[in-house]
């Protein structure tokens, strides 16, 4: 050989090859990246639905107005599980009388409580 220094560097790589490779780490391949699904517009709440005890009254109240035969301008009606309560005035006990039993007849009315105020001349 007639170079020296290709004679070391040839040594020296020779030498490199006896020894362990250390490995370098691979780093992992990046997630794949999802395309953004539309979103289902979220549904309104249902709208809220009166109490029971309410429909109740409303149904009664309505039965009083196209009740043509009596005066009930004075009556209020609430209701509560069935039970219908009359409040209000009106001019005689002989009215007061009539709107309760007319008021049990209705459907779903359970019992009439009468809370009803004789005023003559109401």
């Amino acid at each position: 050989m007639r170079n020296p220094a290709y004679a070391i560097s040839l040594a020296l790589g020779l030498a490199a090859c006896d020894k362990p490779q250390t490995e370098v780490p691979v780093p992992p391949p990046p997630a794949p990246v999802q395309a953004p699904v539309a979103a289902r517009p979220a549904e309104p709440p249902p709208a809220p639905q009166p109490s029971p005890g309410a429909q109740l009254a409303a149904k009664v109240k309505s039965a009083l107005r196209g009740a043509g035969n009596l005066n009930t301008q004075g009556v209020d009606v609430t209701a509560a599980d069935g039970v219908v309560t009359l409040h209000g005035t009106v001019p005689g006990a002989e009215e007061s009388r009539d709107i309760a039993a007319f008021v049990a007849r209705v459907d779903g009315v359970r019992s009439v409580v009468n809370n009803l105020v004789v005023i003559r001349g109401s």
